[in-house]
C-alpha cells in the first residue's frame, strides 16, 4: 500500500464508533482518513454523522453495499451490534478490505477461526479492537512484571466492575458480560500469560434481568503450565463503590494494587478532550496505584506513576501492520483464544467443575 492515508469506513454512529473509533482515526491524519460512515437512517435532511463529522469531508452512506463496492475504502471498522460481526466482517474481507473488528469479535471461536483463515488467504489485516491492552493501568502492571518488580507472581486479580443497565441479549449471540467487559480482561491476561491449562468459572444472572442464561456477573480462575500464578477475572454490572478495584497483583515479596479505570474514555466523554490534546491518557497522581515490597523484613509502599494510556497507539499499530512494516499487537489468534476461554468457562459454570484447556 502507498504512503497515502488509509481510507477508513466506519459502520454506525453509536457509542463505539463515536467514542472509541472515530476520534482516533481523526487523531492520526498522516496514517488514516475518515472516508465514509454507514448510517442507515441518514437522509438528505438529517444525519447524525454529518452533524458530528461533516466538517471532515466524510461521505455518509446508507447501505453496506455502498461500503463494500467503493474501491476507495481500504479499511472497514466493524462497530455495530455483535450478532452481526461475523457476517459483516466476512463480507468486508471477501471484498478485499482490511478490518478492525469490535469486541466481542464473534459469538463462537469457530467463527473467529474462519475469519482468521479468510484474512490470511487474502493477505489482509484482521485486527480485533481490544483497545484496553493500551490502557495506562495495564501498561503499568505489565511493565512491573516485565521489569522483575513482581517476581514469582502467585496471584493476579483483574476486575472490571460497573453500575449499568445495558441490554443483555439472547444466548448464543455473543451476549453477556463475559463477552463484553470480560473480553477486555481476557485479552490482557492472554498478553501476559498466554493460554491457560485449566479454567474454573461461575457465570450468573445476579440481577434476574433478561434471559436467565445470559450472565451479568462472572468469576474466572485460570491456571497455567509451569507457573504457580492463579489468575482471577471478575466483573459485575451492579457495583456501587466509590473506588472500583482494578488490579491486585501479588508475588512472594511484592504487590501492586490499582483502583479505577483508565482515563481516556472519561476524558473524551466528560472532559471534551481530543486524543491529540496535551495530557490525554495521563492519569492524575492521586489515582496512581501502590507498589509494596518486603525489604529486610519491613514493608515499604510507594505510589507508582501510571503509564500514559494511548488508544492512538492501537491505531498506529494497525496502520503499520496494513503497510507491512509491523506485526499486529493484538492478533486474531489472541481474540479467538479469548472466545475459546469464554466457551470453556460457560461449560465449567454449567457443569460445576474445573475444565482442562486444550
Amino acid at each position: 500500500m502507498s504512503s497515502k492515508p488509509i481510507r477508513a469506513a466506519v459502520l454506525g454512529v453509536g457509542f463505539s464508533a463515536t467514542v472509541f473509533q472515530i476520534p482516533f482515526i481523526l487523531g492520526l491524519p498522516d496514517q488514516f482518513k475518515l472516508h465514509s460512515i454507514l448510517e442507515r437512517r441518514a437522509t438528505k435532511e438529517q444525519s447524525k454523522a454529518r452533524d458530528l463529522y461533516g466538517h471532515t469531508g466524510v461521505k455518509v452512506v446508507t447501505t453496506y453495499d455502498d461500503v463494500l463496492q467503493d474501491p476507495e475504502v481500504d479499511l472497514v471498522v466493524v462497530s455495530i451490534r455483535s450478532p452481526e460481526h461475523f457476517a459483516y466482517t466476512k463480507a468486508a474481507l471477501e471484498a478485499g478490505k482490511h478490518v478492525i473488528l469490535e469486541k466481542p469479535v464473534t459469538a463462537t471461536s469457530a467463527d473467529m477461526r474462519e475469519l482468521t483463515a479468510l484474512a490470511k488467504s487474502k493477505q489482509l489485516v484482521l485486527a480485533p479492537y481490544h483497545n484496553r491492552r493500551f490502557d495506562g493501568d495495564f501498561r503499568t502492571v505489565r511493565a512491573l512484571i516485565k521489569d522483575g518488580k513482581l517476581p514469582d507472581l502467585i496471584d493476579f486479580e483483574s476486575r472490571f466492575d460497573v453500575l449499568a443497565n445495558w441490554p443483555m441479549g439472547l444466548p448464543g449471540t455473543g451476549s453477556g458480560i463475559s463477552y463484553g467487559l470480560g473480553t477486555h480482561l481476557l485479552d490482557q491476561v492472554i498478553a501476559l500469560f498466554g493460554k491457560p491449562k485449566s479454567v474454573t468459572a461461575m457465570l450468573i444472572n445476579a440481577r434476574g434481568i433478561g434471559h436467565p442464561e445470559v450472565e451479568d456477573s462472572f468469576i474466572l480462575h485460570l491456571r497455567y503450565v509451569d507457573s504457580p500464578v492463579i489468575v482471577t477475572l471478575r466483573s459485575v454490572m451492579h457495583s456501587v463503590m466509590s473506588k472500583q478495584v482494578r488490579f491486585v497483583a501479588r508475588s512472594l515479596n511484592a504487590s501492586y494494587v490499582k483502583y479505577g479505570l483508565d482515563v481516556q474514555a472519561d476524558q473524551l466523554m466528560q472532559q471534551s478532550m481530543k486524543a491529540t490534546d496535551s495530557g490525554f491518557g495521563e492519569e492524575p497522581k492521586e489515582k496512581w496505584g501502590e507498589y509494596g515490597r518486603l525489604v529486610d523484613g519491613k514493608q515499604i509502599f510507594e505510589k507508582i506513576p501510571t503509564h500514559t494510556g494511548s488508544y492512538l497507539d492501537y491505531y498506529r499499530n494497525v496502520g503499520e501492520a496494513i503497510r507491512g512494516v509491523a506485526q499486529l499487537e493484538v492478533t486474531p489468534e489472541d481474540a479467538e483464544l479469548g472466545i475459546r476461554i469464554i466457551e470453556v468457562a460457560r461449560q465449567s459454570s454449567q457443569e460445576g467443575r474445573t475444565i482442562e484447556f486444550e
